[in-house]
C-alpha cells in the first residue's frame, strides 16, 4: 500500500515536469530497473529544498538517462547530484545536463556505479573536480582500471586547492598521462609544471606555459623511450624550472630528440645524472652540456675507454663552471679553445686540424703543388667518408677526424696515404685528360648505344650516362684509375709501398654474398681486389673464375708505369664492352640502370637483388681511396674558359673558416625566440658545433683575396675576457665591394686641397728609395772601393792582416712595406662638428688625401671600411683593394660611404690582419681610424676593449705593425686599455684630421 502512494506521489511529480505519458512509462522504467520510488522521492526532495532548478534540471534529464543508460544508476546519480547542488548549484545544473551523455559511454552498470560512487567521494572535497572528472571519466577508464583511478583523482583534489585552473587540467590530461609515468612520478611532473607560472605584465600569474605544459607534455614524454629515462627527463626538468622556466620548457621540447641521439638506455642514465649535478648550479650551461653530449659521446666512441673520456670531459668543464659561469656555459656548448682542447683529447681518433699542416706539407713534396687540406662537410656523422680533390687542384678534402685504428699513429698514418692518393690524382693527371682525345670513344658508345641523336657529352660524367649501365662505367673506370695510380705512387716513392699494400689488405674487403650480389657486381667486386694486390685465389671464386680472367687481362693493359689517364678510359670501355659481351647469353646486362641514384652505406648493398632489379649497385667498399669525381674532365674549350667545377665547399684559413655564399648579410641566422604557441615545439635543431671547431683552423694559412671580386664570408674567433678564453668562430664577417657613389665629394677634396696635396706628393716621392744604391765595403762588387783599397794597404803596412772588403756593389732598393686602412663607418660617424660638417665626410677627406700620398710613395695599400649589426653579420667593406689601381672606381666607392649601423673592432681587425698576411712584404702595418670605443649590441663596455686589445695584440704576435688614430676627445680613459702597447694617436680636432693623417704615415714608415 505504502508502495503504491508512493509510485502515486512519483508519477505526480513527474508529470508536473514532463507530462503525463512521459512520466507514466519513466516511472514504470523506474520501477523495472529496480528503482525505490520512496528513495528516489526523498532524493527529488532534497534536490528541491537545495536548489529547485537543479530539481527541475534532474526530472528533465532523466528521459536522456533513459534513452542512454538502462536507469539502474538512478539512485546514486541522484545522490551525486545532491552532493553537487550542496556545494554549488550551478555546476548541478552542469552536472544533470551533460552527465546522461558522459554515463551513456561507459559500458556496463558496475562501471558506472563505480564512476558514480568515485564522483560522490569527490564531490565531498571539490565540485569542479568531480564535474570534470565525469567529463573525463571514458577516457580514464580506458586507460587504467577505476580502481587504480582514485590515487590520481586525489593528486587532482589537492592540485585543486592549490589553483583550480591547473587542478582541472591534471584532471583532462590523466587519461594521456597514464600510458606515459607512473603515479609515484606525477608530482614531480605537476612540479615541473607549476614552476613554468610566471607573472604578467600586471602582476597577476600567467598560466600559458603550465596549461602547455599539462597539454603537449605527455606526448612529448611518451616520445622518449623507457620509464626510468622518462623520470629523470622530468626530474632534471623540475630542476632547471627551478631556476629558469625558460630553461624547463627548452629541455622538455628537446629531449626526446636528444634522448635518440645517445647510443644506448645506458649513456642516456647516464648523461642525466651528471646532467643533475650541473643543474643545481647552472641552467643555461646544463642545457649546452645535453645539446652537445650526443655530439661529443659520438666522438668518444664504443671503446673500453669511452666512459673515463666521459668524465674527464664533464669534469674538465665542471672545474670551469667552480670559477665562471660564464666559461661552463662556453665549455658545455663547445664553443670555446678550452672545450675544444678537451673535446680532442677525449677522442678516440685524430682531428684533420691536427695534422692539417703535416699533411699540405706532405702533399707539396709529392706534387710539387701548393694546395690546401680542408674538412669534409658531414665528415663526422658518415663515419665512412672518402676524399676529395677539387676540380682546380688546389685543394684535397678529408674527414674531420680518422679513428679507424686503436693508436694516433695508425690514423695518422691513414690520412698520409689519403692524401697521397689524392696528390697521385694531381700529380698523375687524372683531371688533366680532356675529352678532346677521346673523340673515337665518345663517336662509338653514341653509335653502340643509339646515342646519335644526342647532344655531344660536355663532361666524363655524361660520357657515362650514355651507357646503359653508368655506375658500371663509372667504378671501372674508378677502380682502373686508383689502381693506375697507386702504381705510380708505389714506383716513385717506395716508403709507401708496404702501407698501400696493407692498407689495401685491410680495408678493401669483399662484399657479402648474402646481399644478393648480381654477376657484375661479383665480378667488379673480383676485379678490384685484383687491383689491390690480392691473389686470383683468394679474390676470384670459381663461379665467375673464367671471365674475371679474361676482363683482368685486359686491364693489365693500363697497368704499367707508361700509362695514362687516357689509357684508363679507353681500357674502361673495352672492358665494359666485353663484360657486356660475355654476359650477355645470362641477359645479365639487357636491364638499364635507372638514372636516379640513391646513396648507400658504404660495403652494404640492398638486401637482395630482386629488390633493386638489374640494376647495378656501385662498389663501396675501398674506403681509402677517394671518391673521384668524372664531372672534372672536360672538353679543352671549357677549361679555356675558366669553367672548372670546384668542390671546396668550405675551407679553414687564416683564424678563421670561409664559406662562399651568395646570400646577403642580412640572410645571417639571427638569434630565435620562442612565443607562447611555441613553448613545446619540437626544439631547435642546432648544427654540428663541433664538427665545425674540428674543421677550423685546418692550416695556419692567410686569407686571400676573393678571386671573384663579389662577396664572402669567413669566421672569426672572439676573445671574452670573461671566461679568459676564445669563442671560436664567433663573428661572421662578410666582405664585399663598397657600394659606389658620386665622386663629387672626392673631386672637391682635391681642389679644395690642390696645393696641400701637389706639396704632399712631392714630399712622399721623396720617400721612395733610388733604384739602385751604392753599398761599399763589400767583399765582391762591380767597382774597386778606393777607400777600402788605401785603408787595407796602410794596415798592411803597419803590419797588421788588411781586410778583403775592397769592392762596391750597387743593391736595388725597394720600400717592401704593405699597409691596410681600416675605417670605422658606424652610425656614430654621422654626428656633426663645429663647421657643419659630418665626421665620415671629414674621414673621406683625410682618405682622399691619403690615397694621393700613397700612390706617390708607392707601397701596397688597402682601403677597407668595416660596420655591422651583431656578430653574425659584420661588414667588411672593400672601397681600394690591394692589387687595384687607384682610379675612378676607388673614387665612386669612397664617394659612397656613408654612416652604418655598429661598430664590431675586433672581428675587423681579424680579417683585416688576414689580408696583410697574403701580401708578401717585409712590412706589414695596420692603420685603424675610429671615432671612438667599440659598440655592437652587446659587444661593449669591458668585453669590447678587450676583445679589440686582443685583436691587436694577435696583429702585433703575427708580425703586423698596427696603429689607431681616434679622434674621440674623451678617449683618453679607455684608450690605455684597449690599445695596450700599440700606438695610437687621438686628434682632438676632427677638422685637423686631413692634414694630420699623412702625417702619422710618414712618421711610422720614415
Amino acid at each position: 500500500m505504502a508502495d503504491s502512494r508512493a509510485q502515486d506521489r512519483l508519477l505526480s511529480c513527474l508529470a508536473g515536469e514532463l507530462g503525463q505519458a512521459t512520466a507514466s512509462r519513466l516511472a514504470a522504467r523506474l520501477i523495472d530497473a529496480g528503482g525505490q520510488p520512496a528513495a528516489i522521492l526523498t532524493m527529488l526532495g532534497e534536490l528541491e529544498e537545495t536548489s529547485a532548478k537543479a530539481g527541475r534540471a534532474a526530472i528533465e534529464a532523466l528521459p536522456e538517462l533513459d534513452r542512454r543508460t538502462d536507469l539502474s544508476p538512478i539512485l546514486p546519480w541522484l545522490d551525486l547530484g545532491v552532493a553537487l547542488a550542496q556545494s554549488s548549484g550551478a555546476t548541478a545544473l552542469k552536472y544533470f545536463k551533460d552527465s546522461p551523455r558522459i554515463l551513456g559511454l561507459i559500458e556496463g552498470r558496475d562501471s558506472r556505479a563505480a564512476v558514480l560512487a568515485i564522483g560522490l567521494e569527490l564531490a565531498e572535497q571539490d565540485a569542479n573536480v568531480t564535474l570534470e572528472y565525469l567529463k573525463t571519466s571514458p577516457q580514464i577508464l580506458a586507460a587504467l582500471p577505476l580502481e587504480q583511478a582514485k590515487p590520481w583523482l586525489d593528486i587532482g583534489v589537492e592540485l585543486t586547492a592549490v589553483d583550480v585552473v591547473v587542478g582541472l587540467e591534471y584532471i583532462r590530461q590523466i587519461p594521456s598521462l597514464v600510458s606515459v609515468l607512473p603515479l609515484d612520478v606525477v608530482r614531480p611532473w605537476l612540479s615541473f609544471g607549476m614552476k613554468l607560472i610566471a607573472p604578467n605584465s600586471l602582476g597577476k600569474p600567467d598560466y600559458i606555459a603550465t596549461m602547455e605544459f599539462l597539454r603537449t607534455s605527455p606526448a612529448i614524454l611518451g616520445d622518449i623511450e623507457g620509464v626510468a629515462v622518462r623520470s629523470k627527463v622530468v626530474a632534471l626538468g623540475t630542476i632547471l624550472a627551478d631556476h629558469s622556466p625558460q630553461a624547463g620548457i627548452d629541455w622538455l621540447a628537446e629531449s626526446p630528440r636528444l634522448m635518440r641521439l645517445l647510443p644506448s638506455p645506458d649513456w642516456q642514465v647516464k648523461v642525466l645524472q651528471y646532467g643533475f649535478l650541473l643543474a643545481d648550479k647552472e641552467a643555461e650551461a646544463t642545457l649546452c652540456y645535453l645539446r652537445r653530449c650526443p655530439e661529443v659521446i659520438g666522438l668518444i666512441g664504443e671503446g673500453p675507454q669511452a666512459g673515463a673520456r666521459f668524465d674527464d670531459w664533464f669534469k674538465a668543464g665542471m672545474e670551469i663552471l667552480a670559477y665562471s659561469a660564464e666559461g661552463a656555459r662556453a665549455y658545455f656548448a663547445v664553443e670555446s679553445q678550452k672545450a675544444l682542447a678537451s673535446v680532442e683529447q677525449a677522442l678516440s681518433g685524430v682531428p684533420l686540424r691536427q695534422v692539417a699542416r703535416k699533411l699540405k706539407l706532405f702533399v707539396q713534396g709529392l706534387c710539387g703543388t701548393d694546395v690546401a687540406i680542408t674538412s669534409l662537410p658531414d665528415s663526422l656523422s658518415v663515419a665512412t667518408a672518402r676524399a676529395t680533390v677539387s676540380g682546380d687542384g688546389r685543394t684535397i678534402s678529408l674527414p674531420a677526424i680518422l679513428r679507424r685504428y686503436p693508436t694516433a699513429v695508425e690514423n695518422e698514418r691513414l690520412y698520409l696515404l689519403m692524401a697521397a692518393h689524392e696528390a697521385g690524382h694531381l700529380e698523375f693527371g687524372t683531371y688533366r685528360l680532356t675529352l678532346d682525345r677521346l673523340t673515337d670513344v665518345i663517336e662509338a658508345v653514341r653509335h653502340r648505344y643509339g646515342r646519335e641523336h644526342q647532344a655531344a657529352p660536355d663532361s666524363l660524367a655524361a660520357l657515362f650516362r650514355f651507357y646503359p649501365h653508368p655506375r658500371l662505367i663509372h667504378d671501372l673506370w674508378t677502380l682502373l684509375e686508383d689502381a693506375r695510380i697507386e702504381l705510380l705512387l708505389q714506383r716513385e716513392y717506395p716508403g709507401l709501398r708496404r702501407d698501400l699494400s696493407r692498407l689495401a689488405g685491410e680495408t678493401v674487403t669483399p662484399r657479402n654474398p648474402a646481399h644478393g650480389l648480381t654477376v657484375k657486381e661479383l665480378i667488379v667486386d673480383c676485379l678490384l681486389r685484383l687491383s689491390t694486390g690480392e691473389s686470383e685465389t683468394s679474390a676470384v671464386p670459381s663461379a665467375v673464375k673464367d671471365e674475371v680472367a679474361l676482363l683482368w687481362t685486359r686491364c693489365q693493359a693500363v697497368l704499367k708505369t707508361d700509362s695514362t689517364a687516357e689509357d684508363v678510359v679507353r681500357c674502361a670501355h673495352d672492358v665494359y664492352v666485353q663484360m657486356e659481351e660475355i654476359l650477355a647469353p645470362r641477359a645479365e646486362m639487357i636491364q638499364a640502370d635507372r638514372m636516379t641514384e640513391e646513396p648507400q652505406e658504404l660495403g652494404v648493398g640492398p638486401p637482395s637483388s630482386e629488390q633493386s632489379g638489374d640494376e647495378y649497385r656501385p662498389v663501396t667498399n675501398w674506403v681509402y681511396r677517394g671518391a673521384m669525381n668524372p664531372e672534372f674532365i672536360k672538353q679543352e674549350m671549357g677549361r679555356e674558359n675558366g669553367q672548372q667545377p670546384e668542390l671546396n665547399r668550405t675551407a679553414s684559413q687564416g683564424d678563421g673558416s670561409t664559406e662562399h655564399s651568395g646570400s646577403s648579410p642580412g640572410s645571417a641566422r639571427g638569434e630565435q625566440q620562442s612565443t607562447s604557441g611555441e613553448l613545446l615545439g619540437s626544439g631547435r635543431f642546432l648544427p654540428s658545433a663541433v664538427e665545425e671547431l674540428l674543421a677550423f683552423d685546418a692550416e695556419q694559412e692567410p686569407v686571400l683575396s676573393s678571386p671573384s671580386g663579389g662577396e664572402r664570408t669567413i669566421r672569426y674567433p672572439e676573445w671574452d675576457h670573461r671566461i679568459q678564453d676564445y669563442r671560436l668562430n664567433w663573428c661572421r664577417v662578410v666582405e664585399r665591394p663598397a657600394e659606389a657613389g658620386s665622386d663629387e665629394s672626392v673631386s672637391v677634396a682635391l681642389t679644395a686641397h690642390r696645393i696641400a696635396i701637389r706639396s704632399l706628393r712631392r714630399f712622399f716621392e721623396s720617400l721612395r728609395p733610388p733604384a739602385f744604391q751604392r753599398a761599399p765595403g763589400q767583399a765582391d762588387g762591380e767597382d774597386i772601393d778606393l777607400d777600402a783599397v788605401v785603408r787595407r794597404a796602410a794596415e798592411l803596412r803597419a803590419g797588421l792582416e788588411g781586410g778583403d772588403r775592397i769592392y762596391i756593389r750597387r743593391e736595388k732598393r725597394e720600400r717592401d712595406v704593405a699597409v691596410a686602412f681600416l675605417v670605422d663607418i658606424s652610425g656614430s660617424t654621422s654626428r656633426q662638428v663645429e663647421d657643419g660638417r659630418r665626421v665620415i665626410d671629414i674621414a673621406k677627406e683625410s682618405l682622399v688625401l691619403l690615397c694621393e700620398a700613397m700612390d706617390a710613395v708607392g707601397d701596397q695599400y688597402g682601403l677597407y671600411a668595416y660596420s655591422g649589426q651583431g656578430r653574425t653579420s659584420v661588414e667588411f667593406l672593400t672601397i681600394k683593394d690591394f692589387d687595384e689601381r687607384l682610379g675612378p672606381a676607388t673614387a665612386q666607392r669612397l664617394g659612397g660611404l656613408r654612416p652604418l649601423q655598429q661598430n664590431r673592432d675586433g672581428a675587423a681587425i681579424r680579417h683585416a690582419t688576414a689580408k696583410l698576411l697574403a701580401r708578401e712584404v717585409k712590412t706589414r702595418m695596420l692603420i685603424l681610424l675610429s671615432d671612438g670605443r667599440p659598440l655592437d649590441g652587446d659587444y661593449k663596455d669591458e668585453y669590447s676593449l678587450e676583445d679589440t686589445k686582443a685583436a691587436l695584440r694577435e696583429a702585433r704576435r703575427r708580425g703586423i705593425n698596427p696603429f689607431c688614430v681616434t679622434i674621440d676627445r674623451e678617449a683618453d680613459f679607455y684608450l690605455r686599455r684597449m690599445y695596450g702597447d700599440v700606438q695610437y694617436a687621438v686628434i682632438d680636432r676632427v677638422e685637423a684630421l686631413p692634414a694630420k693623417l699623412p702625417q702619422i704615415y710618414r712618421q711610422l714608415t720614415t
